[in-house]
């Protein structure tokens, strides 16, 4: 900008009163200063308030204008604008989406040069009803299904909303963010008919159980957060789990107020309950919950459970209780396959921003036991192994060699010493063969891999020798284990597979070697 031009702009803005030129901007086409004029009249409360909600409702339209504005109230000075929603809910989604165009309109109606504060917040009834059915406050907020700026943050003159009423709490899942697979194809699609059907018959309550990491709490949380997009209120929904619902049945119990525990939860339109195995050996809060699923199903209401094991497999929980869980749909989340780790790995990459090569995710996926937990930890492990490589962050394809680095150092170790018949017992469940037909002359398939398996893991994992390993299997002569090891680390360079359950489908012998290092582990 050359020094006419900057002068010009110094006295258009420091002028006390004075406006910059038609646009709003100073020109270097245009920079003379505008002649010296009285300071334009602000309009009064109620006009700039009328001002913004017009400049507002062109901006982002009659219909949404009309849909999350309609109810609320709209304050104005010429610093400060105030809204205040109908509900908190309303609030919350408000403060995600729009603060940007309330601040752009704000400044458009009053003229202003500079940001507004603007404060939103719901009003003093709907905020003190959502308290009362929030159980204490313990459970996770059902707030607006987008990410939005977290409640708490100090009011500034810079734009910066003020906050509102209700406190932060972390942001639901999403069913549309659930990456589908064969293993949980059915799951996913009885998530998404209880969030949205008004049949439940034979579908609630929905029983949804996995092993540790396969994605049910994000089904759980979907479909609180479905519904709610569906109905456009959160009040009548909760999202906790069994040790939430526990304690506060304990704590309603010990002041006197079961009453209103009761009241508070019965009234529900969905329930979703996370680990519900947590009441397992708790009597008294069996027969509770067992009495709310009776009162919530009589209403009509949706109910969505999730647990590790088959609700006839969880100990110690009443045999009523069971057949409550089961008389809905009671459905399973396998452990995601070949190709659903696959897309995951691209999903969870893609979100930090990470190049990976084809080599380096079929890498990460052959690690046949980790959960989705454990790949993000991978993933944010090579962002920061290629971090301290000084590659820029936007640059680089991170390759399989930096991968099997980061492996080698998040591969699962015992916490104890392993004992051979460990091992052995872990490929006889896994493979599902008998010790006798592994000490046995027999040449099928899975038993010849079991062998090379208790070889190749029995030296990793204990501090056994060939011919010891040898004489576990009924082997006279150590060369046929050596043999069979070294043969079972060419087959997993080559990435072969093996027909495990009956069917068209196979697992890599490289992921079988890593669940049967996980179950040993486990074991031990």
């Amino acid at each position: 900008m050359d020094s006419a031009t900057q002068t010009g702009l110094a006295t258009v803005t420091q002028v006390h009163g004075r406006r910059h030129d038609a646009d709003g901007r100073g020109r270097a086409g245009n920079a003379q200063p505008q002649p010296p004029r009285r300071a334009a009249r602000r309009p009064g409360r109620a006009a700039a308030a009328e001002l913004i909600a017009q400049e507002l409702s062109r901006s982002i339209g009659a219909n949404r204008y009309q849909m999350w504005f309609g109810q609320a109230q709209i304050e104005a000075t010429a610093q400060h604008v105030s809204v205040v929603a109908d509900s908190p809910f309303a609030a919350r989604w408000i403060e995600t989406h729009f603060s940007q165009a309330l601040q752009d309109a704000a400044m458009t109606a009053l003229e202003s040069s500079s940001p507004v504060t603007i404060s939103i917040s719901a009003a003093p009834e709907a905020a003190a009803v959502e308290r009362t059915e929030a159980l204490d406050g313990s459970s996770a907020d059902l707030r607006s299904p987008a990410r939005g700026r977290g409640h708490g943050d100090a009011p500034s003159s810079n734009g910066h909303v003020e906050p509102v009423s209700a406190p932060r709490s972390p942001r639901l899942h999403s069913l549309d963010e659930f990456v589908v697979g064969g293993s949980n194809r059915l799951a996913h699609s009885a998530a998404c008919r209880l969030a949205e059907s008004d049949d439940l018959r034979g579908l609630s309550p929905l029983f949804i159980h996995g092993e540790c990491g396969v994605g049910k709490t994000h089904l759980l949380q979907g479909i609180c957060r479905r519904f709610i997009e569906r109905t456009g209120s959160s009040a009548r929904v909760r999202y906790v789990t069994g040790e939430q619902f526990t304690n506060e049945f304990i704590a309603a119990l010990r002041t006197g107020s079961i009453e209103s525990f009761r009241q508070r939860v019965r009234k529900l339109a969905l329930l979703a309950i996370d680990d519900v195995h947590f009441l397992a050996n708790k009597v008294k809060t069996q027969s509770e919950f067992q009495c709310t699923l009776d009162a919530i199903d009589f209403g009509g209401a949706r109910v969505a459970m999730a647990s590790d094991n088959h609700p006839n497999h969880i100990r110690r929980f009443s045999q009523s209780l069971i057949s409550r869980f089961v008389s809905g749909m009671v459905v399973r989340v396998e452990r995601p396959e070949r190709e659903l780790r696959c897309a995951l790995i691209r999903r969870l990459a893609e979100r930090r921003n990470l190049r990976l090569s084809q080599a380096a995710i079929d890498e990460l996926a052959a690690q046949g036991g980790p959960s989705v937990r454990e790949l993000e930890g991978t993933l944010t492990r090579l962002a920061a192994w290629r971090a301290l490589a000084q590659t820029p962050a936007g640059d680089g394809e991170i390759g399989m060699l930096l991968v099997q680095q980061v492996l080698r150092e998040d591969r699962v170790r015992p916490a104890h010493i392993v004992r051979i018949g460990s091992v052995i017992d872990a490929v006889c469940q896994r493979l599902s063969v008998t010790k006798a037909d592994l000490v046995g002359t027999s040449r099928h398939k899975r038993v010849v891999v079991g062998r090379s398996m208790i070889a190749f893991l029995a030296r990793e994992l204990t501090t056994m020798s060939f011919p010891e390993i040898a004489q576990a299997l009924g082997r006279e002569n150590h060369s046929t284990v050596h043999t069979a090891d070294q043969r079972l680390r060419r087959q997993m360079q080559e990435d072969q597979h093996l027909e495990l359950d009956g069917s068209n489908s196979t697992t890599s012998l490289r992921e079988l070697a890593d669940l049967l290092r996980r179950d040993v582990c486990r074991a031990s």
